[in-house]
């Protein structure tokens, strides 16, 4: 018989993560290692329960982190168990013994049956003498019974880099029957063995707080995608990886995500296939679809990513659920007698369109990406109306209520059922900012906030489902406070979500002061009481903003393009939720620091000069560096937005003075005109003195200046000779843009989609650039003469000039920022300038 023993001090150092993100405090250290001792440091955990029978689930490992043995010894170890109606217990109603063996990482899957349905039990694993912590778990209410609620949560993303789980530990003290993993349970690596696979599971289980709520509930779970690799689909890898087969690496990441959670025997992988994709009634109140969107899914359409829907996209051979899934949901939904009908499965099942244009730009990786596919099942559930469909989701990292219709573009069509998405565990959320931008285009997403993460608390009864968007403030903080962002529910046979609370923390109204108009994209910050910033938010369509905070006294501060600054204490006491509404006056033209332009793409600080009216906003650099123009930003113009909009330019190069004509992908990345002041010269001017790096004796003044109702901020910048010889050299400027549906526009040619840069003549003395969100930013010249080196996501102006001694040259251009009106031409609005 094999001895186990790990020392506490190790211990200690793996469940306090110190190869990872989780930071705990002594107390929770201490109490992690009475929990779960050696050899069960990884907890215990239960899943997959019906009326009769569940799993239970352990793993024998002394040493969790070693990869290949888990500290244990090659060779086999007797695990007994013990099933009980008391958590002391007295009435242990099973047990029996059971082999764990070195192939599969001395895991322990037991099905334990003949059980009474509807019931709580507990239960503890013993090996070598050593008991494990006690867990518990229940039965499912038998088949026609009609339970009157059922309270489960569902959960996903937990990527270990993005913090300790405080969303658990919220998650471990509720009320709930079960909990769905809607995937990405870990987070691959570029290796793909076997041994990496079953290290990453055996990593995420040292958080105390996952094992708590494993240990507490019977999970069901599904994966997405990093339980393999991130995007692939099928038998088609999603990356480069490692460069062994991919197919072998599915194998591995299947075989270790059955080894380390608590799946039936149908669950268990054979090679690179597994059966994820079941079905579980919970009584007659309930019926769910578990799917797997993954394994059979067709290959992303147009090399995957964020792009307008074309082409094979439409094939309607192409699959998320492959054929056979397919066929077996909607025959499901077509037999279910339960009240509510509940799809589990991975990515957004809702159209988003990314662009506020006439253009459409979804994700393809998304059900967006298969378009006929989800209009089977949406015509089907329309058609053949199951009780109350409800499909569940996660994989985007965010919180949303979406309606689900069969013409998504006609927001007057029929809602015929609702969707949810949780936000994540522990994933950051990148792309927070471009799907804010992109609510206008999409009236039926009813709710939407990235900025937390967290899970979903539902409560079902025959008359109405709830649903509880629950947050965390601080993901990386162990101790992070827990709130409700916002509930919604369902009723019985009223297809979509209504909102039934206020949320926990901050929210209110962001107006016009002199029409009442609601402000969309205002950001509202908080800061703390020694000025730092706790988080910052901005306002939906409605002019609406929920941030969270716990009980202090604060300030929130008022940031919209065209608008003047406004800022307002606030104290929030221990129960939360305050409401602060704003009225905005609009902005006289000014120069000064103090503010930022709001936006997802915004580096200025408020240290730098903002330039702003009642139209626009524009950044110029007092010491800001951007990393791609190292020692060159100073002087240079950051960020730019139009009233009603959030920053999404990059950066402008504005100006540049080179020797040779800027050529290939690079051109862009001038670093030809060095600041070496910028000053304030009158409350709505400012200068940048300068010299050119590449041509001696060139002078570079830049003067910005704005002024009331117009939309553009005037440049002029005066090149002089210094020198005793002529200088010939090109000058101009750029416009760089790295959003969501970047293109540039040239008059006379139209948008610029191309990756590869070539060169325009304009006909007419002016360039552009937009996104995705119907806002236009334009270089407007006081005189033609040059050409446009240009790709989809830059534009440059080239002029060559030829500078005697003593000589000067003036470039003047307005630097414009306008809402485009959503038109098929984006570039229109210049032309009219």
């Amino acid at each position: 018989m094999a001895t186990f023993s790990l020392d506490r001090r190790r211990f200690l150092t793996l469940a306090g993560g110190t190869v990872g993100a989780v930071a705990l405090g002594a107390g929770q250290l201490a109490e992690a290692a009475e929990l779960d001792p050696a050899p069960f440091t990884l907890g215990v955990a239960s899943g997959e329960p019906d009326h009769t029978s569940v799993v239970l689930w352990t793993r024998l490992a002394p040493d969790p982190l070693d990869a290949a043995t888990g500290g244990m010894p090659a060779e086999p170890v007797q695990v007994t168990w013990e099933l009980a109606r008391d958590e002391g217990f007295r009435h242990v109603i099973a047990r029996g013994a059971v082999t764990a063996m070195p192939e599969s990482a001395h895991t322990v899957h037991v099905l334990a049956t003949d059980l009474a349905p509807d019931r709580w039990y507990w239960y503890r694993f013993t090996a070598d003498g050593v008991r494990s912590r006690t867990g518990r778990t229940r039965t499912l209410p038998a088949p026609g019974a009609k339970p009157d609620v059922m309270r489960f949560a569902f959960v996903s993303c937990q990527s270990w880099a993005g913090g300790p789980y405080p969303a658990y530990r919220d998650l471990a003290g509720q009320d709930l029957d079960f909990v769905v993993h809607l995937g990405d349970y870990i987070y691959e690596t570029t290796k793909g063995g076997l041994d990496e696979f079953r290290r990453l599971h055996a990593l995420y289980k040292t958080s105390p707080d996952l094992r708590a709520a494993h240990a507490r509930f019977p999970f069901f779970l599904t994966w997405d995608d990093h339980e393999v690799q991130n995007n692939y689909a099928g038998d088609v890898a999603g990356g480069a990886g490692d460069g062994r087969p991919f197919l072998e690496r599915r194998a591995n990441g299947y075989q270790a995500y059955y080894e380390h959670l608590p799946m039936r025997p149908e669950q268990q992988a054979h090679g690179p296939d597994a059966l994820m994709y079941r079905r579980m009634s919970f009584g007659r109140l309930a019926e769910f679809s578990i799917l797997d969107t993954r394994q059979y899914r067709s290959d992303q359409a147009l090399g995957d990513g964020r792009k307008e829907p074309t082409g094979e996209v439409f094939d309607p051979a192409r699959t998320l659920t492959g054929p056979e899934q397919e066929r077996w949901l909607l025959d499901g939904l077509a037999a279910s007698k339960a009240t509510w009908n509940v799809i589990a499965q991975q990515t957004i099942m809702a159209q988003f369109d990314y662009d506020l244009g006439p253009g459409k730009i979804v994700n393809l990786d998304q059900w967006d990406g298969y378009p006929p596919a989800r209009a089977r099942i949406l015509d089907f559930i329309a058609r053949e109306r199951p009780a109350n469909p409800v499909v569940l989701s996660g994989d985007w990292h965010t919180h949303w209520v979406n309606d689900l219709k069969t013409d998504f573009d006609d927001p007057h069509s029929r809602t015929i059922a609702t969707e949810f998405v949780g936000t994540s565990i522990s994933s950051g959320a990148g792309w927070d900012a471009d799907v804010r931008l992109g609510l206008p285009a999409n009236p039926h997403v009813k709710f939407y906030n990235g900025t937390y993460r967290g899970y979903v608390k539902c409560v079902v009864t025959r008359e109405k489902w709830r649903s509880d968007l629950r947050i965390v403030l601080n993901a990386s903080d162990a101790a992070s406070p827990a709130y409700t962002i916002a509930a919604y529910e369902v009723r019985d046979g009223v297809p979509g979500a209504y909102r039934v609370d206020d949320g926990d923390g901050l929210a209110g109204v962001v107006t016009d002061r002199a029409n009442g108009k609601p402000l969309g994209n205002v950001e509202v910050a908080v800061h703390r009481e020694d000025g730092s910033r706790l988080v910052a938010v901005t306002t939906d369509p409605a002019g609406e903003y929920v941030a969270f905070a716990p009980a202090g006294a604060y300030t929130l501060r008022v940031n919209g393009v065209g608008y003047d600054l406004a800022s307002v204490p606030v104290q929030i006491g221990a129960t939360g939720g305050s409401t602060v509404d704003f009225r905005l006056t609009r902005s006289v033209a000014g120069a000064a620091t103090g503010r930022t332009v709001p936006g997802p793409q915004s580096q200025a600080t408020a240290s730098d000069f903002v330039l702003a009216n009642d139209l626009l906003a524009l950044a110029i650099s007092a010491g800001t560096t951007d990393p791609q123009l190292p020692g060159v930003t100073l002087g240079k113009p950051l960020d730019l937005a139009a009233l009603g909009h959030l920053d999404q330019l990059d950066w402008m190069n504005l100006p540049y003075a080179s020797a040779a004509q800027p050529r290939g992908g690079n051109a862009w990345q001038q670093l030809t005109v060095r600041a070496t002041a910028v000053e304030l010269i009158s409350p709505t001017e400012v200068r940048v003195t300068g010299a050119s790096t590449a041509v001696a004796g060139i002078g570079v003044v830049t003067t910005f200046g704005v002024r009331t109702g117009e939309p553009w901020v005037r440049a002029e910048t005066v090149f002089t000779n210094t020198a005793d010889a002529a200088r010939t050299f090109w000058l101009g400027d750029v416009l760089d843009h790295d959003g969501t549906g970047q293109r540039s526009g040239i008059a006379g040619h139209g948008t610029i989609t191309a990756s590869a840069p070539a060169d325009f003549t304009p006909t007419a003395p002016w360039l552009g650039m937009t996104g995705s969100d119907r806002q236009t930013y334009g270089l407007l010249y006081d005189e033609p003469g040059f050409t446009v080196y240009a790709c989809g996501i830059w534009a440059m102006t080239q002029r060559q000039i030829t500078l005697a001694p003593g000589a000067a040259f003036t470039l003047g251009r307005r630097i414009a920022a306008l809402d485009n009106g959503g038109g098929a031409d984006p570039f229109a609005v210049l032309a009219g300038l």
